[in-house]
C-alpha cells in the first residue's frame, strides 16, 4: 500500500516541498494554517454554508450533479467571502511552490478557484480524477498546470470522507486507472494540509459518519496564460478587489500576462486604483 508522504510546515522549505511533488504528485504539510487561523477561516465561512446547503443550484451539466456531490456543499468566491482567506491565498509555502513548479511555464500564475467543500453525511467518494481534465482539449504532452492544497478546517478522517488520492500518478499514461490497492486517503489534522499537482489522480471520500461534516478549503493556481475555471471577476466584486493586496489583485487576474488579459491595450491594475 502506498502512503503519501508528510512534512511539516515550520521545518519544510518550498524547495523540498517541490521535490516531494514531483517525485509523488502530492504530498501532506502539517500545521500549514495555525489553529487560530483556522477558527478565523471557519468563522467566516459559517455565515455562507447554512444558507445555501447541499448539491450544485446552477450546474453546467448533469455530470456534475453527481461529481460534485448531492451531500455535500460547495462554496466559491472566497476572497470576497473571507478577509483571512487572503492570507491562505499569500501563504510563503504554497506561493513558494508554485513559483517553483508553475513559473517556468509562465511569466505568473492566477487563482485557478477556491471553494469551501463541506463532505456531509451519506455523501458517497467522489469519481477519481485529475483537475487538469478541466483543460482537455489541450494535447497530452504539455506543461504542469496546476498547483493545489486542500486545507482542512475540520480533521480529515476516513470515516469522514477524507481526500483519496493515487500518489505517483502524475507520471502515469492517462488513460491508466487506478487499483483500489493504489488509492490512499489523505488523513490529517485540522490546519494541515494536501498539496498536489493537477496530474495527479484524487477524489472526495465517502462521508459514513452519522453526523460529522468534513469540512475542506481547496484552492489552486493555474499558469496565467489559461482561463481560469472559476469566474473571479464576478464571484469577487471590483469594489472589494480594490480594497484587496496588490498580490491577492494580480492573482485574482488584474495582472495582464504579457499581451494577454490587457485593457485599453494596457494593464488592468490600473482599474484598481
Amino acid at each position: 500500500m502506498p502512503e503519501i508522504a508528510r512534512v511539516t510546515s515550520a521545518e519544510t522549505s518550498a524547495a523540498e516541498v517541490s521535490d516531494i511533488l514531483k517525485r509523488d504528485g502530492a504530498v501532506i504539510v502539517e500545521g500549514a494554517a495555525k489553529p487560530s487561523m483556522v477558527r478565523a477561516l471557519n468563522a467566516d465561512l459559517d455565515k455562507f454554508v447554512e444558507k445555501l446547503g447541499v448539491g450544485l443550484r446552477h450546474p453546467t451539466s448533469d455530470f456534475f450533479v453527481d461529481f460534485y456531490g448531492a451531500s455535500t456543499v460547495r462554496i466559491d468566491g472566497l476572497p470576497a467571502k473571507s478577509p483571512n482567506f487572503l492570507d491562505i491565498m499569500q501563504l510563503p509555502l504554497l506561493q513558494g511552490v508554485a513559483d517553483i513548479l508553475l513559473k517556468p511555464n509562465c511569466e505568473d500564475y492566477l487563482l485557478n478557484t477556491a471553494q469551501l467543500i463541506e463532505i456531509r453525511p451519506g455523501e458517497t467518494a467522489q469519481l477519481i480524477h485529475r483537475d487538469e481534465d478541466a483543460w482537455s482539449f489541450m494535447p497530452k504532452v504539455k506543461p504542469l498546470l496546476q498547483v493545489e492544497a486542500m486545507f482542512a478546517l475540520t480533521d480529515f478522517t476516513k470515516a469522514s470522507g477524507a481526500t483519496h488520492v493515487v500518489p505517483g500518478s502524475h507520471l502515469w499514461e492517462p488513460e491508466r486507472e487506478p487499483e483500489p490497492e493504489e488509492i490512499v486517503q489523505a488523513e490529517m489534522l485540522a490546519g494541515s494540509a494536501l498539496f498536489y499537482l493537477g496530474t495527479s489522480l484524487h477524489g472526495g471520500g465517502a462521508n459514513t459518519t452519522e453526523d460529522f461534516h468534513r469540512r475542506g478549503m481547496f484552492l489552486g493556481y493555474v499558469v496565467g496564460w489559461l482561463r481560469a475555471e472559476e469566474n473571479t471577476f464576478l464571484t469577487v466584486p471590483m469594489e472589494a478587489a480594490k480594497t484587496m493586496p496588490v498580490r491577492v489583485q494580480e492573482l485574482l487576474g488584474y495582472k495582464a500576462h504579457a499581451g494577454i488579459g490587457v485593457v485599453d491595450v494596457g494593464s488592468p491594475m490600473a482599474l484598481l486604483q
